[in-house]
């Protein structure tokens, strides 16, 4: 009974009808393909497959969908143990690791010889996030990859969507405490000062009823004015302030700020949901645009704006994000493994995601069509180019590195003790810096 369970279940992996027969597989490429995500997420990667192979009638594609908590080690297994997937969806975080062992093969040769690619068909800087140069001098040590800009370098991974954090805001708290919408020019201090007139305190029980934002947002607010985690040339953590770098310390004490001097977000102690922003308990929140969907279940009103900068004159920056394909260096079928990966980023595929609201597309075509977000009635279809101006207008800078998720956990701890009003900011800052340049020397050889 359990092997035949097993079977069933085996046999739902693969997007054809029923399982695959070996007769069936005779004169055709058989080529797998894994993702992370959930049932929904399966069954409309199903759609896609079904499609692929239906333009594609010389390749039969096997599918793996796996939760985003077992993905990775998964693929580490794969990856030693030579069984990885033809093609893989690839995280930003984790790209360079992969490429410097190895495992992903170059994708500039398939995109010089594929004349239906066009780079401004896709928004700019989209690519950036996955080229990577060899600096070593021919040595090829694994310490000397650097991120460069699209077509300076091997690109080790497709991109299929292209992100951006956004200013979600309550119409109708503003519209009920009289308070004007958030503009695009908005700055910190405006943030603050609209965000203590939503705080509101409805019942005069001591206890409020709605804050005016939702803070530990340091992050986005830091990365929109170019605050860079990792210096890209020293490769040395960039929290504790020094002169013309103090983006990262500048937005933790304004979040410090947002909590204690204006009180206008909810501290630690409150114990806010996670969705807040739905229910209806916070006005503001700064988030990525992949929360639209979830937003939609909200009964309030809502629209968003561009992420508030520190000063009127402060440059906008964008360190992209979205996530790609790659193709594993073990491949048997490479040729296969990139029409699929081209398929993925192709028209039918980016209006797919553009409908699901789960991502941007990353070509521009789908993300300006009416497939869009269809189905959604929030943000208004007039506040789009909200979203078209933060990936065509800003200027991009590098986000990930090797240990990026390590030591991004380790700097989440370290603010949580911020917040509780434990550790300075100054002091927290410095521990960052002196546990993420740890780890960075342990990724990089370079102790």
């Amino acid at each position: 009974m359990k092997q035949r369970a097993l079977a069933v279940l085996a046999c739902l992996a693969v997007i054809i009808a029923g399982c695959t027969t070996q007769s069936k597989e005779a004169g055709k490429t058989v080529i797998s393909y894994t993702r992370w995500g959930d049932p929904a997420e399966l069954d409309s990667t199903k759609e896609l497959i079904a499609q692929f192979m239906k333009e594609n009638p010389d390749i039969i594609v096997r599918v793996d969908v796996v939760s985003w908590q077992d993905y990775w080690q998964k693929m580490a297994t794969a990856v030693v143990t030579g069984t990885a997937q033809d093609v893989w969806l690839m995280s930003a975080s984790y790209v360079e690791q992969y490429a410097a062992a190895g495992h992903l093969l170059d994708l500039m040769p398939f995109v010089d010889a594929d004349p239906t690619f066009h780079e401004e068909d896709y928004f700019p800087h989209a690519f950036d996030n996955f080229t990577y140069v060899d600096t070593s001098g021919g040595k090829g040590t694994v310490a000397d990859l650097r991120n460069v800009p699209f077509r300076q370098g091997k690109l080790y991974a497709f991109t299929r969507d292209y992100n951006c954090s956004l200013l979600y805001y309550n119409k109708d708290h503003f519209d009920a405490a009289g308070v004007p919408y958030p503009t695009d020019d908005w700055i910190w201090q405006d943030l603050a000062d609209a965000a203590r007139k939503l705080t509101i305190d409805f019942d005069n029980d001591g206890i409020m009823d709605q804050w005016g934002c939702q803070g530990a947002n340091w992050s986005t607010l830091a990365s929109a004015i170019g605050g860079e985690v990792i210096d890209p040339v020293t490769r040395k953590s960039n929290f504790t302030p020094r002169p013309g770098s103090s983006q990262l310390y500048d937005a933790i004490v304004f979040n410090l700020d947002l909590l204690y001097k204006y009180k206008c977000a909810p501290p630690p102690e409150v114990g806010i949901e996670e969705y807040a922003f739905v229910t209806g308990k916070v006005s503001m929140v700064i988030e990525g645009a992949w929360e639209i969907r979830n937003y939609n279940r909200s009964k309030n009103l809502w629209d968003i704006s561009l992420v508030p900068l520190q000063y009127k004159n402060s440059r906008r920056t964008t360190g992209g994000g979205g996530v790609a394909h790659v193709i594993y260096s073990g491949t048997k079928s490479p040729d296969a493994a990139w029409r699929l990966v081209r398929f993925l980023s192709g028209e039918i595929s980016q209006r797919a995601l553009g409908r699901s609201g789960t991502s941007i597309p990353v070509l521009k075509s789908a993300a300006y069509s009416d497939d869009f977000l269809a189905d959604f009635d929030r943000p208004p279809k007039s506040s789009y180019s909200v979203i078209y101006k933060n990936l065509l207008g800003s200027e991009f800078i590098p986000t990930y590195s090797r240990g990026y998720l390590e030591y991004m956990k380790y700097s989440r701890q370290k603010m949580q003790e911020v917040w509780l009003g434990v550790t300075s900011a100054l002091d927290a800052c410095k521990s960052i810096d002196e546990e993420t340049d740890k780890i960075l020397a342990e990724q990089y050889g370079t102790e």
